[in-house]
């Protein structure tokens, strides 16, 4: 999106905002620091506003994210009182929000605050920006175009949202705007170093345990580049960890050296198995995702997938490798 076209994405859902008295704020199912750090920042913002607020995800925050204000109102059912707006950050296509889908689609206006770029866009106004790192980077500028003014709260949860979807400024989409945002974020009251303590450096002895199963299971054994993990239900059981917090484990196996490609197969309830991908930039893994109804980024994606654990580990392999030989192939030609 151009510059001036974001601009005026911007000046409609602001007058929008404003003419609305009450909110469902949602983002996607099994959220991600950025997802509920755009969240809960903008759902502060708008009380700032004095705006009702309904803070709304089909799945509960991690446990690692608890120290972020909020994190403890949000709800996977939405209030026994209906919105005048909905707001919806960092879903690359409404379908994410899970069975909070009909919840927005019911409400009169709805806004798209994004950064995919998978075209999935929704919604009555679409403040979406796929050059910027994080959707909380969009939020950010969202909440100082409202007047808000960002205090240590709104500044701690937009900073999570950038530190974790740049990958703690290391993915290739961390940019100068990033890291400008970032450093005006320390500078309203966010304290990097707790953030970064809150959710890289707190790991339970039973997810501990869960990153060590994983490791001790990772199949590199790959001419196309690939490495891969699988975590079972049994595993949960035998450790104790929550399924939340498999959280990090992907970018374990993403930092092993000569590999393309990461993924990380977890298998839940109902014969499902939920799939990381991370990549080094060779292939974009959203596309790989979005065959099997999930989505994300270029060089980071998921999805869930019915099945038993070796039939969708198969599936999502041949996959990957198909996306590599294509992409092999490009670079040929």
């Amino acid at each position: 999106m151009s510059e001036e076209t974001m601009s005026r994405a911007l000046e409609r859902a602001v007058s929008l905002i404003q003419k609305s008295k009450s909110f469902y704020v949602g983002t996607h199912i099994r959220p991600d620091g950025d997802a509920l750090g755009s969240l809960l920042a903008l759902s502060l913002a708008l009380e700032c506003r004095q705006k009702r607020v309904a803070r709304l995800c089909a799945d509960p925050a991690p446990a690692s994210y608890g120290f972020l204000a909020g994190a403890d109102r949000i709800s996977p059912k939405p209030p026994d009182w209906t919105a005048d707006m909905g707001i919806v950050v960092d879903c690359d296509g409404i379908g994410r929000l899970g069975p909070l889908e009909a919840v927005f689609e019911r409400l009169p206006r709805l806004l798209d605050v994004d950064h995919h770029a998978t075209g999935q866009t929704f919604g009555e106004v679409r403040l979406v920006d796929p050059s910027a790192g994080a959707a909380a980077e969009i939020v950010y500028e969202l909440v100082r175009s409202l007047g808000v003014e960002i205090g240590p709260d709104i500044a701690a949860c937009l900073y999570a949202g950038i530190l974790t979807d740049t990958g703690r400024f290391t993915y290739g989409n961390a940019s100068s705007d990033s890291l400008r945002i970032a450093s005006e974020l320390v500078e309203a009251g966010a304290d990097p170093h707790g953030i970064a303590r809150n959710i890289y450096e707190d790991r339970s002895v039973a997810a501990t345990h869960l990153l060590g199963i994983a490791l001790a299971r990772l199949s590199a054994n790959d001419d196309a580049g690939v490495v891969s993990a699988m975590l079972t239900r049994r595993d949960f059981v035998e450790t104790g960890a929550a399924a939340s917090e498999t959280e990090g484990i992907i970018d374990h196996l993403r930092a092993i050296g000569g590999r393309r490609v990461a993924l990380l197969f977890v298998e839940t309830d109902g014969d499902r198995v939920r799939v990381s991908l991370r990549s080094d930039g060779s292939v974009d893994v959203s596309a790989v995702a979005l065959q099997f109804g999930g989505g994300g980024h270029a060089m980071a994606a998921g999805c869930t997938v019915q099945g038993r654990g070796e039939e969708v580990r198969d599936k999502l392999l041949a996959a990957v490798r198909g996306a590599l030989r294509a992409a092999n192939a490009g670079h040929d030609s």
